[in-house]
Parts: C-alpha cells; structure tokens; sequence
C-alpha cells in the first residue's frame, strides 16, 4: 500500500513543479470561460429565432347574444397571427397527451392547453384557466408566450367591463380569467451560459490533463522505470492503480480549482458539492483508465500525442464542450450521452439544476464500468509487455528494444 501512495504522490509531485499545469491547464479555461461566456452570454438580448409551440382547446362554442362564440378558436386565430408567428410556430394537437409529449420530447417549447367549457365558464362569469405547460429549460421561450397569454387575458378582463355582445349587461371582475403555468422538471433551475462554460470547460481540459501524465507512462518505459519496477515484488496492479488514482486525484485538483475560481469571480452557483466530488471522481477514473490504457499501448512521445489529440478535440466535440448539448443533431446528441465526457458534463449539469444523486447514479455506474473495462486493458497490456520482455531476456535479447518495439 505504501507503494501504491508512493507512486500516486510522484506523478502528483511531477506535475505540481509543471509550469504546464498552472498555466494552461488551471489559468487558460479560466480564460476561456470568461471569453466564451462574454461572447454568447448576451445571445439572450439578441432577436430570438420563431420556437416551436403546440396548442389544444377543449373549448366549446357557447351561444352569445347575437353571435355564437369560442374563445379557444379565437385564442388559437390570435397565435396564427403574422405578428405572433414572427416569434413562435403554433402547431395544434389533437389531444393532450400529445401536447405533453412533444415537451417531454423537446419538439416543442411551451404548449397552450385551453380547458373544456372555457368560454361557458367566462360567460357564466365562472372561474376560468389557461394552462401553460414547459420546461424550466426554455426561460426565454416561456416568457415570450407568456406575454402574448397575458395580453389576451387582459383584453378578456376589460370585455368584463363593458356592455359587450356576449352578456349584454356589466361583468364586475370577480372571477378573473387566471394563466396557470406547469413546468415540467419542477426541481430543475435554469442554466446560464456561465454554467454551462465552466463545466464544458473544466471537462475538456481535465482530459489535457490526463494526457499530460501519460506521457509518465511513457517516460517510465524509456527510461526503464518499468524494468526496474518489474523487478520489485511490486504487484502490476499495483502500479496501474498508482498511475490512475495519480490521473484521479490530479482531475479533481484542477476541476475543483477552476470551479473555485468560477465561483469567486464569475459568481457561479454549482449546487451540491458531494456530489460534484463524486461525479469527478467517477468520470476521472473513467479518463484516467483510458490514458493508462492508451500510455500503456504507446511506445513513444510521439504516439501518445497523436493518440491525446485525436480523444481530446474528438471528445470534446462530442461530449458538448465545443458546442453546446442541445444544439448538436439527433444523432450526435446519442453519441453524446454515450462517451465519458458527455456523461460528465450532463451529470454537472443535472447537479447545478438542483437533481439529486439519484437522478444521475445510472451514468455514475456506467462511468465505473467504461473505468473498469479500460483499467482491465491496460493491466493485460501492462503484464503481456512484462511477459514478452521476460521471454526476450532469457533469449539473450536486448529487453529495452523489446519494449520499444
């Protein structure tokens, strides 16, 4: 046990004398998420493009003085309107059942229900309601709709006070017509783009981070740090746990303090800590497998370089960290919710929502597994290259050419 903490603190040690880990992998995404943060964290001032809104009245045409009325219809003409339709597409549902599946499903941003008897309630001078269903998700979305429900209302407040076409006579306002919102994902609060770059940001960067003690592993075997190793009753899983609880501990250093940092001086919330422990825990166990894996298959700088490279930008892309989640195309969100990263980053997410632990455990586990199937990789690896050079040995061959080679 000794050993394995003694081989934990020297890679730790290694990088703590690094200006590398300081400079780019501490100070530059604390950059970066200032700079992207100020570039699209006013995205929100911004003309909004038209959202997709579903709508579904149950309302009944009711008998006014001189005319037959129906609010709903009415209501559903106003959202179908040249100037509504500038902000959001109104697509009617048959039932609502659908309306709610196409907000759980993300097809659409607020959905507009209109209750049964609605205009006889209004007639009857009978509490009435419009429900506005969305997701805590789409803030922007639900205020725009919101506004144009509101307006609507109020128009129908001030029919109460006239002598109108539907009564015939003064409605005094004391049942007003009430907007009643629901959200779906009541616990979750909403992201700001700071949030979301912090997260994006550390993730990515925790990657670097693993790559650059990879190379460790490199340098153990050119320099026969290996062999000598090898020689010692040191067991090999010994030293493969040394080398990814060293990635394990160093990822939770630097996530923790660039997030420290968020929180100081860009003011971001992060939720519950224990739990963003254990995510980074998790998820570097996940990365530090991968790279052990990968050093361990590496011969040369060179190799696990182009290795780093092609997992750290082709991760990154995918997991979220260069384009945010939700705007990637159907199938790449999938890839997305299957890779380490893109695990990590929806389960910080989750966490600074408000989700408890047990929302997110299924991805915890299978980060643990994906750490687990790689450790094993590596391991084999790790013991196959000490078989081989074994072998060599007894043939008279040069041990450290058969490892480089």
């Amino acid at each position: 046990m000794n050993k394995l903490f003694h081989l934990i603190l020297t890679d730790i040690k290694l990088l703590s004398k690094s200006k590398v880990f300081y400079l780019k992998l501490i100070l530059f995404p604390c950059i970066l998420i200032l700079i992207i943060s100020a570039m699209f964290g006013n995205t929100n001032n911004k003309e909004n493009p038209a959202f997709p809104v579903v709508f579904y009245s149950e309302d009944n045409v009711v008998n006014g003085k001189t005319e037959q009325i129906c609010i709903g219809n009415i209501f559903l003409d106003l959202l179908r309107s040249q100037e509504v339709q500038k902000l959001f597409a109104v697509t009617p549902v048959s039932d609502y059942a659908e309306g709610e599946a196409f907000i759980n499903n993300k097809k659409a941003s607020v959905f507009i229900y209109i209750p049964h008897n609605f205009s006889q309630s209004y007639v009857n001078n009978s509490p009435c309601s419009i429900n506005l269903i969305a997701d805590n998700n789409k803030q922007i979305d639900k205020q725009i709709v919101k506004i144009i429900v509101d307006r609507f209302i109020r128009n129908l407040e001030l029919m109460r006070l006239k002598k109108t076409e539907i009564t015939g006579s003064i409605i005094h306002d004391s049942y007003p017509v009430k907007l009643t919102r629901k959200s779906i994902n009541t616990v979750v609060h909403p992201l700001t783009i700071m949030q979301y770059e912090s997260i994006a940001m550390t993730v990515m960067f925790s990657i670097l981070t693993a790559f650059e003690l990879a190379h460790g592993i490199v340098d153990d075997k050119l320099n026969n740090t290996q062999l000598r190793i090898k020689s010692t009753p040191t067991l090999n899983i010994f030293y493969a746990l040394g080398k990814v609880a060293g990635i394990v501990l160093a990822i939770v250093v630097q996530m923790s303090i660039v997030m420290i940092i968020s929180h100081f001086i860009f003011h971001v919330e992060f939720g519950n800590m224990i739990n963003l422990l254990l995510i980074t825990i998790c998820y570097g166990f996940a990365i530090g497998s991968i790279v052990f894996c990968a050093g361990t298959a590496a011969n040369d700088h060179m190799a696990i370089s182009s290795v780093a490279s092609f997992i750290l930008y082709g991760f990154s892309f995918l997991g979220g960290s260069f384009v945010d989640k939700d705007s990637l195309p159907a199938s790449l969100q999938v890839i997305q919710k299957l890779i380490p990263n893109g695990k990590a980053i929806n389960c910080y997410i989750n966490v600074y929502q408000g989700r408890s632990l047990g929302y997110i455990y299924a991805d915890l586990i299978v980060l643990l597994i994906i750490g687990l199937l790689f450790f094993s990789i590596g391991l084999y690896l790790y013991g196959e290259r000490r078989f081989i050079k074994n072998a060599d040995a007894g043939n008279d061959k040069k041990p450290v050419k058969a490892t480089l080679l």
